[in-house]
């Protein structure tokens, strides 16, 4: 499984831009996937999973004992990345996503550059070396790559796909002047002289450089002067960017990931009918497609019987859920996805607590307090108060861009309840002190005090990272799971 992610995604890339080129024209036969494993080198597993994702996405159609059908047709306004005609973006949703870059990538820079050992400043000291100011498209063009450097540097698959899904790698602002780009291009040199040598970031100051985005003249048009391909979500909204960040097998492993977890905490028990497929849906917000593959593994383990007419029913005791085979590596792909939903949280949690904070009342802070102290004292389970308080953040938050993202981290940190002996349904010292928390937290939202609230929930969550990470490495998942792809590969 070793760089599995990776490898998947990038033969995924290359059929996706294959097909919106037009190299694969609508109506099209992919090739088999023999010969796709044989152009790729890669496992029939892996050419398999490449068409689930290319199915879900929309770009090909399959139906059984037949070759999947391309459906994705190229037309004006989808003509591939990088190729598309340059549209100038929507200033409603590339505002909406340049608050939310505010708040997610400047702490995962931060994160990353802080990573950075002697060797692994010769990658941007390259891109700083190749940006010619002479050279207005290009130059703004390395800009980003530098920046996504010190993203990709966490090592971390989830965080770099939701910076990607962003769209900043689209960005085409306008030109400037030849002695913008060279004082721009000083800044950033002072900037990494800066942080190799430990400084802070935030201590080099950057001039203002908002109105090469169109934020001074065409704001009042609603529309921003940089132009961005015509399916970047600057232009075309967030309301993609869920898909963008969550991959299709995780969309419906989350699903039977859930219900195995609500069994082993006896939520569901034997003879209990589970929700119907309509309901599904609407519950993890997946398409049917996904609901039925989760529904059709839980059949083929035991856990479930579907009855036509009648409904899903639970067929295995939770006591029973460990005779279950489930391949380590799968395993793996779930623990890692779990570990790095936590990172992505722990590091962006204080800033977007913060942001929430402003928009949540006394009194739904004194409802969430009560709902804490009920689910802690009455319904008790297992750790649920910090995902009651994740929840509550993710309703107040007001940027689309951000609450997509953090919605795939909330969908995520549900699995830890799925994993063996990961999570203890007893009431001990840890989730004493993570419930104590919560509820100082709740209390500082009902007094009003944002930035106390969110360096609290930073430090909680951050200190439940700890314990999941150290918890892991106790049961033996830490080492598969960091096997499940190379980080180094993202960056170097």
């Amino acid at each position: 499984m070793k760089n599995g992610i990776v490898i998947y995604e990038k033969f995924y890339q290359i059929l996706k831009n294959k097909i919106e080129c037009g190299l694969i024209p609508k109506g099209s036969r992919l090739p088999s996937r023999a010969a796709l494993c044989r152009e790729f080198a890669t496992s029939e597993k892996t050419v398999r999973r490449v068409v689930e994702m290319l199915a879900a996405d929309g770009f090909v159609e399959t139906s059984q004992r037949r070759r999947p059908t391309v459906i994705f047709e190229r037309t004006a306004e989808t003509y591939g990345r990088g190729i598309l005609p340059l549209q100038k973006a929507d200033a409603t949703a590339a505002n909406d996503i340049l608050k939310t870059g505010i708040l997610v990538c400047y702490p995962v820079i931060s994160s990353g550059i802080s990573r950075c050992t002697e060797a692994d400043w010769e990658i941007p000291e390259a891109i700083l070396e190749k940006m010619d100011p002479s050279q207005p498209a290009g130059f703004w063009r390395l800009s980003n790559r530098f920046w996504r450097f010190f993203a990709a540097r966490n090592e971390n698959d989830l965080i770099l796909r939701a910076v990607d899904g962003l769209g900043f790698a689209d960005l085409d602002p306008l030109p400037g002047t030849y002695a913008i780009r060279c004082a721009y291009c000083a800044k950033i040199k002072e900037f990494l002289q800066t942080v190799k040598r430990g400084g802070a970031p935030e201590s080099v100051h950057f001039d203002d450089l908002s109105a090469l985005y169109g934020f001074v003249s065409s704001q009042a048009e609603g529309r921003l002067s940089f132009r961005v391909a015509a399916d970047s979500p600057m232009r075309s909204g967030t309301k993609t960017l869920y898909q963008r960040i969550s991959k299709a097998e995780e969309r419906y492993s989350r699903v039977y990931l859930d219900i195995l977890g609500l069994i082993a905490i006896g939520r569901y028990q034997p003879g209990d009918r589970l929700p119907s497929h309509a309901q599904l849906r609407e519950n993890y917000g997946v398409s049917i497609d996904s609901t039925v593959k989760a529904i059709h593994l839980l059949q083929k383990w035991g856990v479930v019987t579907a009855i036509r007419g009648k409904g899903i029913f639970v067929a295995m005791e939770s006591r029973e859920l460990s005779r279950i085979r489930i391949d380590p590596a799968l395993i793996a792909c779930h623990i890692r996805r779990y570990l790095d939903s936590l990172e992505l949280l722990s590091l962006t949690i204080e800033g977007v607590a913060a942001h929430a904070a402003v928009h949540i009342t006394p009194e739904e802070a004194k409802a969430l307090g009560e709902k804490l102290e009920k689910v802690w004292n009455e319904d008790y389970l297992y750790q649920l108060s910090p995902i009651i308080l994740l929840e509550f953040i993710v309703e107040h938050i007001q940027y689309d861009a951000l609450k997509a993202i953090y919605t795939v981290v909330q969908d995520h940190y549900h699995i830890g309840r799925s994993i063996p002996k990961l999570l203890s349904h007893e009431k001990n010292q840890y989730n004493l002190k993570i419930h104590q928390e919560c509820r100082t937290i709740a209390g500082c939202w009902e007094e009003g005090e944002v930035y106390l609230s969110a360096k609290k929930a930073a430090d909680m969550y951050q200190y439940i990272q700890r314990l999941i990470a150290a918890e892991c490495k106790r049961l033996g998942y830490w080492e598969n799971a960091m096997q499940v792809y190379d980080g180094t590969f993202l960056w170097k």
